[in-house]
């Protein structure tokens, strides 16, 4: 048969190890395209981070057109309005139907019932508008932010410290209104108890609020550019910014493909990471649920599919090019989570919070050993920002209390 075509649909965390080794794919023959509306990924390790001053915008990000173009690979800057597994298409809204072979989703996840005032932390990129409102009030002498982060989760959490830890070091903390809004009883619900009461400590201690036990029924937009957030339980609160940092569903895209998804909306897969009943579709990342696994939507998820998808995908093209037949899922890589999911939240200080399982602790290695991990990660897809990065670099310490930003 003519050489299969593969698209990359999403150019997400775990579709880096594919797009890196296309070169592999192209210079045999096979045609790849990539998919995505966002020329950058923003590497969702150093978001908060990047709110909090320690990071520039262009050194957490991943310019996914220059790793396609390196590539020999197409790179198609488009929004997917829908997939056809029966035609092999995918209907794109500026350059028509897409043919596939073979095709790869990691388009991420959406947050649920996002009013349109507020600013959504999927997809990442948005998040750019609240860092703009930030260093606007940091470069302003005199000038006050109100914000309120509707989510106390561990992304709402995170920016919160990295925010209010911004300020202080900034020696700016009374510019600062910040306000954190939990719908469960508690902070970082699901995490150890005394990582909790940290974090919950550490905000307190910086002036912020935490409010528990609440839910935001409505964020309405005031003549004056700012916002009133009401809530259930507490009298109505006027906000120059609202993040929302939620719990997360499929995003819409799957909502108009007919392929299986569970109760969220997210794509049921094999541990292969084939779509269930489709097996020349995969699907990674935020994106992906595999139904006899529990994993929750951080991004060590994403990283630890990457290898596994690439290879599979490699294994699935050779198949097609050599018998013109598709793997089944025993035929191929099998994915093993991490026994207790390791993560570590960089506080706004020198400390790091490391939890994994029931355990957690805090310390200033802690931060040093998220920085290294985090650079390393990003260090091969952007090269321009830091393939000259020293160990010293790499193994920083920089926080938003004290940015020592590298680059």
């Amino acid at each position: 048969m003519p050489s299969p075509h593969l698209v990359l649909l999403g150019g997400g965390h775990a579709t880096l190890p594919s797009l890196a080794r296309a070169h592999e794919w192209t210079a045999a023959g096979i045609d790849v395209t990539l998919v995505d509306p966002q020329r950058h990924l923003y590497y969702s390790g150093m978001v908060p981070e990047y709110l909090g001053g320690v990071y520039a915008e262009d050194e957490m990000r991943i310019d996914l057109a220059r790793m396609a173009r390196a590539a020999g690979a197409t790179y198609v800057q488009a929004r997917a309005e829908a997939i056809d597994p029966t035609a092999r298409t995918v209907a794109t809204e500026a350059e028509g139907d897409l043919p596939y072979d073979v095709l790869s989703i990691d388009v991420g996840s959406a947050n649920p019932a996002v009013p349109a005032p507020a600013i959504a932390t999927k997809p990442i990129a948005r998040i750019r508008a609240l860092a703009t409102q930030v260093q606007g009030t940091i470069d302003t002498p005199g000038a006050g932010l109100r914000l309120i982060v509707v989510g106390g989760g561990a992304a709402g959490t995170e920016v919160a410290l990295n925010v209010t830890g911004r300020f202080v070091g900034a020696g700016r903390g009374g510019d600062l209104d910040l306000t954190v809004i939990e719908q469960a009883d508690r902070l970082l619900p699901g995490f150890p108890a005394g990582m909790r009461a940290d974090a919950t400590a550490r905000l307190r201690g910086r002036g912020a609020r935490v409010q528990t036990g609440t839910t935001v029924t409505a964020v309405e937009p005031r003549g004056d550019g700012t916002r009133t957030v009401r809530t259930d339980t507490v009298p109505d609160a006027t906000a120059d910014a609202v993040l929302w940092a939620t719990g997360t569903v499929g995003p819409p895209l799957l909502h108009t493909s007919p392929l299986p998804t569970n109760d969220q909306g997210f794509l049921r897969t094999h541990r292969s990471l084939q779509v269930q009943a489709h097996p020349r579709i995969f699907a990674a990342g935020d994106c992906a649920a595999i139904d006899d696994l529990d994993l929750a939507k951080v991004g060590v998820h994403a990283v630890k599919q990457g290898p596994l998808l690439r290879t599979n995908l490699d294994r699935t093209l050779r198949a097609l090019t050599d018998t013109n037949a598709v793997p089944q899922p025993r035929d191929l890589g099998t994915f093993r989570p991490y026994p207790l999911t390791p993560l570590i939240l960089s506080t706004g200080t020198s400390d790091g919070l490391w939890t994994a399982g029931p355990l957690w602790a805090a310390h200033p290695w802690l931060l040093r050993l998220k920085h290294w991990v985090d650079r390393r990660w990003i260090r091969p897809y952007a090269p321009e920002q830091w393939g000259d990065a020293s160990w010293r670099d790499v193994l920083g310490a920089e926080s938003a209390t004290s940015p020592g930003r590298v680059g």
